[in-house]
């Protein structure tokens, strides 16, 4: 592996940070809202927890197969055959997540920036800037990840203390796990939706030369920043909107924002739709390049599968787009993908190869 092509410490920490962020966090307050009131900043914090552990599981993984992929360890432990299968089963869980993503994109867009312009215009844009940067690989696409951290981070994080100025109620987080445990551990489930994206550290191990203790310190200061950063923008709606009134607005954030005002910008909240743009795109492109990693290394059949991956991804917006029962039916799998590929099979290739005593020693 030439150097050029390693990932460093804070390219993987952007990389993290940048996976998780995205459409979840403009709707996760009004979701959490619904299910346990003003207890839906505990709900986030536990599952941050769980993305820690699960971390933790794709670290050992990567530490048990140094140098490996994740299309290649499948097949290091279940066998050529079974680990083929995993690893078609994965391209279409990643392929169904990024679509979906796609979807509520492409909505987005149209609701707030551009309501009449065509979605197979927006989804076009949005697809085409995707493969380009994607088919370059994790090199390019990581140095792409830097720089639009660079710019992202500070102006997000100028606008959350810009919304202290507005006023806020902070009775309206009383009273603290008055839902109950269960009812917060239930509703955790919609924040661990809302920040998926780490799946990728799944498939950096070709990428990576570091000492393993600093990998992980790296993946679990990556996920401390989601949570704070989450937590933050959760306990900030809860104080801002009434209760009634965040479990009716579909995106709370947006409309929060929408409610500074300064003397050179009237509409802060568009000019924010429009920042926010890049790190939803980022997501999209983080499933295209996993779904076309989960079949291929590199080389000229990865650039061709994520060519096709990406107008599969087009195309299946497109339709899905203009058909109610399509986005429904999307929403309805979307859980059993998630918890298929996000979740069973790394935990289940990471008991079989302790079980089977399958490791690789790293050369």
């Amino acid at each position: 592996m030439k150097n050029g092509r390693l990932l460093t410490k804070l390219q993987i920490y952007l990389m993290i940070i940048q996976a998780q962020l995205g459409l979840g966090m403009l709707s996760l307050p009004n979701i959490l809202e619904k299910q346990v009131n003003q207890d839906a900043w505990i709900s986030v914090l536990v599952a941050s927890v769980l993305v820690q552990m699960t971390l933790v599981i794709y670290w050992l993984l990567l530490k048990r197969f140094p140098g490996c992929s994740y299309h290649e360890l499948t097949q290091i432990i279940t066998g050529p055959f079974l680990g083929k299968t995993i690893n078609i089963v994965n391209y279409a869980g990643y392929m169904i997540i990024g679509t979906y993503t796609m979807i509520l994109l492409v909505q987005l867009v149209n609701d707030w920036l551009l309501p009449f312009t065509p979605v197979w215009a927006i989804a076009l844009l949005i697809i085409v800037l995707s493969m380009y940067l994607v088919v370059q690989d994790y090199a390019v696409f990581a140095r792409y990840l830097v720089v639009l951290s660079v710019v992202l981070i500070p102006v997000f994080l100028l606008i959350i203390i810009a919304l202290f100025q507005i006023p806020l109620e902070p009775r309206n987080l009383r009273p603290v796990g008055g839902e109950g445990v269960l009812s917060i551990i239930r509703a955790s489930e919609g924040a661990l939706f809302a920040v998926l994206g780490f799946e990728i550290l799944l498939f950096i191990g070709p990428y990576v030369h570091m000492k393993n203790s600093k990998l992980l310190r790296t993946f679990s200061l990556a996920n401390a920043t989601i949570a704070l950063l989450y937590i933050v923008v959760v306990v900030l709606c809860i104080m801002v909107f009434s209760p009634d009134v965040l479990k009716q607005v579909r995106e709370p954030v947006l409309y929060m924002i929408r409610s500074l005002s300064f003397k050179a910008v009237d509409r802060i909240d568009l000019l924010f739709v429009f920042i926010w743009l890049s790190p939803m795109t980022a997501s999209i492109m983080i499933y295209l390049l996993i779904a076309s990693k989960s079949l291929m290394g590199e080389g000229k059949s990865f650039q061709t599968t994520v060519l096709l991956s990406g107008v599969i991804i087009y195309i299946a917006t497109i339709f899905s787009s203009y058909s109610e029962e399509a986005l429904q039916l999307y929403g309805q799998i979307l859980k059993y993908v998630i918890y298929t590929v996000v979740f069973f099979f790394p935990t289940m290739l990471l008991l079989l190869s302790y079980l089977l005593k399958k490791k690789k020693v790293n050369t």
